[in-house]
């Protein structure tokens, strides 16, 4: 059995007992999370900005783009501090991205550059803060030449202004397997879109590797959301019961459910997924915080740079 299917056989099979059990009995090597990202992440940002707007809730669950709790909203035993907006992008002085009626939010840097200017920049260089960079495709979506040639380096800006405030730990999401995703078929073909995705992710952990030999003093740790997204679609059917296409169609910010349960599907709508996989989400990165993470099996998503 190849060893990351094992990994997703034993998130699942933990998921109730062995989490719950640890975090009892071992507190989190980090008290303090800052992230930074896009409507995988958002908690509620884009919500307050359209003042309840967008994402519609319901159906969608308190203002995430989810049906439920998402990743971030299940990660226990720190203080979480979110910065990330739906529809962003790596830099808004890049490429600008949108939520409803037109609405700018801030890329990834200009939510790293609030936070620096903010209370919260206090906790920016101590041992026991980690932080969270998650951005996924929306520069392409809004511009289409921007490719990851140029995409990687711009989101790299922002990782290096954490490491000029001597943030010692990184953890940076890699890019989904755009060719699963049912709005990512709509604007090319799959084999194009499997070339860019790993195109993005080369560049992306050759730079970040670049960076962590020339800052040693940090730690940057990469989760292959890849990995685990493509085992769940191409192997692990038998989890959802849909793995391809989506439970609810969103147009114009017109939602039309097409289905009773969204988390017997993996993909809630056209870009995101549903709580179920956003609980496979939170666990490798639960974990993560951990004293026992480098052990344990659950976290093989996550490695060093």
């Amino acid at each position: 059995m190849p060893h990351s299917m094992f990994c997703l056989i034993l998130v699942f099979f933990f998921l109730s007992t062995s989490l719950a059990q640890e975090n009892i009995f071992s507190p989190n090597r980090f008290k303090n999370i800052i992230i930074f990202g896009d409507s995988y992440t958002d908690t509620g940002n884009v919500y307050r900005l359209t003042r309840r707007a967008w994402p519609l809730s319901p159906p969608y669950h308190r203002g995430r783009y989810c049906n439920g709790p998402n990743w971030v909203d299940q990660l226990r035993g720190s203080s979480v501090k979110n910065y990330a907006y739906g529809s962003a992008t790596t830099d808004s002085n890049f490429v600008q991205g949108y939520t409803i009626g037109n609405v700018p939010v801030p890329g990834i840097r200009q939510q790293v550059q609030n936070y620096m200017k903010g209370w919260n920049s206090r906790f920016v260089s101590r041992p026991d803060t980690l932080h969270i960079v998650w951005i996924g495709g929306n520069d392409f979506i809004f511009n289409h030449s921007a490719l990851p040639n140029l995409v990687v380096p711009s989101l790299m800006n922002s990782i290096n202004d954490l490491v000029a405030k001597d943030a010692k730990h990184i953890l940076v999401v890699d890019q989904v397997p755009a060719q699963y995703i049912p709005a990512g078929l709509a604007l090319a073909p799959p084999a194009e879109l499997a070339y860019l995705t790993a195109m993005y992710n080369t560049l992306l952990n050759a730079s970040l590797h670049s960076i962590q030999q020339k800052y040693p003093q940090t730690s940057i740790h990469i989760f292959s959301i890849n990995a685990l997204v493509t085992k769940v679609v191409t192997t692990h059917s038998d989890y959802f019961a849909n793995t391809t296409t989506n439970c609810w169609n969103v147009q114009n910010y017109t939602i039309v459910k097409n289905c009773e349960n969204p988390n017997n599907f993996v993909f809630l709508d056209n870009i995101h997924f549903s709580n179920h996989v956003h609980t496979l989400i939170a666990d490798p990165v639960q974990k993560f915080l951990l004293p026992s993470y480098a052990v344990n099996s659950a976290s093989c998503y996550i490695r060093q740079a």
